[in-house]
């Protein structure tokens, strides 16, 4: 089965190179190896092969002011202009004027709806701790609420003691150290690999990585050198275990903040969209984040009915 994992980088924009942005000087070889070379910096270059697509996207989507999260990730999981229908950016959580797209024709649905997309063939892989699950009412995010209304569960501590989910930061230290859970220490190598184990058994996984937007915000003591040295050795293993005539690793944003450590607001640069393997063609048009969700449900519609 031909398959697509999501890998999506909060708040990772492409801001001018130069000493304050850590994606120019701190960023390693599975960064360029995805960019076909070229570093994630302003003026990343347009560039198209049979399997592998490099594209910056406008991630402002015709609004005035900042990039959120609530739109910007509504946007990028539905294929809708959410900021337009809202008005405005908005954020980090989803607007109520786009719930309804989100609860009913966000990606999930779209991919389970195809006709060769077995049941059960999309997944979130994140792990959740035991706390979000007892608290007593929540907030969704995004993709949760995605997750939520396209009935697609939700991993739990135990998913990812048994390798079935993984740890948003990569490494599990925050659910020991934050949460004293009882989790064992994992390297991004080892996530990388059990990320992709679940992906093998799904049309679709997508795993929402969020401490690069909390790096930018100064929300969580880690410098960003650090933070995308880890991240660079998880995208490094992921490429190394890609089958490009099976498998498609698609990595984007949803808005910059990263890439400018001068403030801890986020940014208008456009956003890296980079797509490796047999889907990638299905992207090669895409030119903002409203792309994104229609490329990856054509490729399915077509590559999954030539499977």
């Amino acid at each position: 089965m031909k398959r697509i994992l999501f890998v999506f980088l909060d708040g990772i924009g492409l801001g001018p190179a130069g000493p304050d942005n850590p994606l120019s000087n701190d960023a390693g070889a599975a960064f360029r190896r995805l960019a076909g070379g070229a570093p994630w910096v302003r003026g990343l270059p347009k560039w198209a092969a049979p399997n592998h697509v490099v594209r910056p996207l406008d991630a402002t989507l015709g609004m005035d002011g900042l990039p959120q999260s609530g739109t910007g990730q509504a946007t990028l999981f539905t294929g809708v202009n959410c900021a337009e229908r809202v008005g405005r950016h908005f954020g980090p959580y989803p607007h109520s004027a786009t719930h309804d797209v989100l609860d009913h024709e966000n990606l999930f649905h779209r991919v389970q709806g195809l006709p060769a997309v077995p049941d059960g063939g999309v997944a979130f892989a994140n792990a959740f701790p035991p706390q979000f699950f007892e608290a007593p009412s929540r907030r969704w995010t995004v993709t949760t609420r995605c997750c939520a209304g396209a009935g697609v569960p939700l991993r739990d501590q135990e998913a990812l003691r048994a390798r079935r989910a993984v740890p948003a930061d990569l490494t599990a230290e925050g659910w020991r150290d934050a949460l004293q859970l009882d989790v064992s220490p994992r390297t991004p190598a080892d996530t990388a690999q059990a990320l992709f184990d679940t992906h093998r058994s799904h049309a679709l996984t997508l795993f929402e990585f969020f401490h690069t937007d909390k790096v930018g915000h100064e929300r969580i003591d880690l410098a960003p050198g650090v933070l995308l040295e880890r991240l660079n050795r998880f995208l490094e293993r992921l490429l190394d275990l890609l089958d490009p005539v099976q498998d498609t690793l698609v990595v984007t944003s949803d808005h910059g903040n990263l890439e400018d450590t001068r403030h801890t607001q986020h940014t208008r640069n456009p956003v890296p969209l980079l797509a490796y393997g047999w889907a990638a063609p299905h992207l090669a048009d895409a030119r903002t984040l409203a792309d994104v969700t229609p490329g990856i449900v054509e490729a399915f519609r077509t590559g999954l009915d030539g499977r």
